[in-house]
């Protein structure tokens, strides 16, 4: 792993990274935030409604593109100006989602909001790595920037749902852009500079770094395993919600209750990681995050074909939230240690995460919503992941063994 820039880069603190944690909280808020107005935004807008729904696919592609774009791009310019413009152009884009006409402006907004919010994600963890001292530092650091990226679609839709009940739907955008317009001043004025220009990379390395991320196996398979994994993750993020209100019965508030309890469980296993990743490679946090998702989905899918208490199925999700608490901070520390431009590897773990949920999020809508579908989905993705864990892990026993 490369030497972190620590002689040269500014010191870490805990404003800088609180900052950095809202910015890596902005796409996943402004995919998730309206998902309660789908309805009624698609009732005002006109149109079918997979054309609104389609929205939340473009946010996603948009994500995952724009860290392929802006990861590389931040090893060569610096990360600041990367940064500044990406939140700069995602406040504007969320205000122009606010006064959309009619669903495919909306649409082709939300793909611009994905490529500019994208910045925020992928920066944040190479700024991280700038300023660290070393690799369980740098680990453990990431590990909790990306729980952020996994709760905040958690959390999203209940904050959502109680802005547009006060605004509208409209409101959620107009939210999200007053947010990118205070956050883009605070990060202006409170984080330095932490890449130094002799650190930069030129054009052909820029270039260079990712084709070599792409020929590493190790990299390769884990970039894989992110991507199955995104596929169950998001199709849970879209899915849970008709589930515990359609299929189930239960009001609004129950299903933000089960969310919320995702969002402490999926905390609460990233600060078991952060202890384990200080003395554990993170292929170690992962393998057991991903048994947890397995056996989340199987229990799931237990309860749901037998039709047992409701409750049940609560428990599994838990059990699903907790394991993903741990794979996805797990999987973008390894990421991180195995290229030596941040930016790049960030980028690839970054986008494959959010192209599976470009997948994921319509993926039970295609082939039927419900608790036994969606647990399906789930096994599948997570043994997928495991299965890429497995040929990660021999790359990088490969690369141990050779120096």
């Amino acid at each position: 792993m490369r030497e972190p820039l620590r002689a040269t880069s500014p010191r870490f603190t805990a404003r800088m990274f609180a900052v950095l944690a809202l910015l890596t909280a902005l796409a996943p808020l402004s995919i998730d935030i309206y998902t309660p107005a789908l309805p009624a935004m698609q009732a005002d807008l006109g149109g079918p409604d997979w054309l609104a729904q389609a929205s939340i696919t473009g946010c996603l592609v948009g994500i995952a593109l724009g860290q392929l774009i802006c990861g590389p791009l931040s090893d060569r310019l610096g990360r600041r100006p990367v940064i500044l413009v990406g939140v700069l152009g995602w406040t504007v884009a969320c205000g122009l989602s606010a006064l959309a006409t009619d669903p495919v402006m909306l649409l082709a907004v939300r793909v611009l909001v994905g490529l500019c919010g994208a910045a925020g994600i992928v920066v944040a963890r190479s700024v991280i790595r700038d300023v660290s001292s070393d690799g369980p530092t740098v680990a453990a650091r990431i590990g909790l920037l990306s729980t952020v990226t996994a709760i905040a679609p958690v959390i999203a839709p209940v904050l959502g749902a109680g802005i547009a009940a006060l605004g509208g739907w409209r409101a959620d955008f107009i939210a999200l852009a007053g947010m990118g317009a205070v956050l883009s001043l605070v990060f202006a004025l409170t984080v330095p500079e932490t890449l130094p220009p002799a650190a930069r990379v030129s054009d052909r390395r820029v270039v260079r770094s990712l084709l070599r991320g792409l020929a590493d196996p190790e990299l390769v398979w884990v970039t894989a395993g992110m991507f199955a994994f995104g596929v169950g993750f998001y199709a849970y993020v879209a899915t849970t919600s008709f589930i515990v209100e359609r299929e189930l019965g239960y009001p609004p508030a129950v299903f933000a209750l089960v969310f919320g309890t995702n969002a402490v469980a999926m905390f609460s296993a990233n600060l078991l990681f952060r202890r384990i990743v200080r003395r554990q490679h993170s292929s170690f946090p992962l393998a057991f995050g991903l048994m947890l998702c397995v056996c989340g989905g199987a229990l799931g899918l237990v309860v749901a074909e037998l039709r047992l208490a409701d409750g049940a199925l609560w428990l599994a999700s838990t059990v699903f939230a907790a394991g993903a608490g741990l794979v996805l901070p797990a999987t973008h520390s390894w990421g991180q240690s195995v290229l030596v431009a941040s930016g790049a590897a960030s980028a690839l773990t970054g986008a494959a995460q959010f192209l599976g949920g470009a997948l994921g999020s319509p993926l039970t809508g295609l082939i039927g919503v419900g608790a036994s579908t969606l647990s399906a989905v789930v096994v599948g993705g997570s043994v997928c992941s495991l299965v890429c864990w497995w040929f990660a892990s021999r790359g990088r026993r490969r690369r141990v063994a050779v120096g």
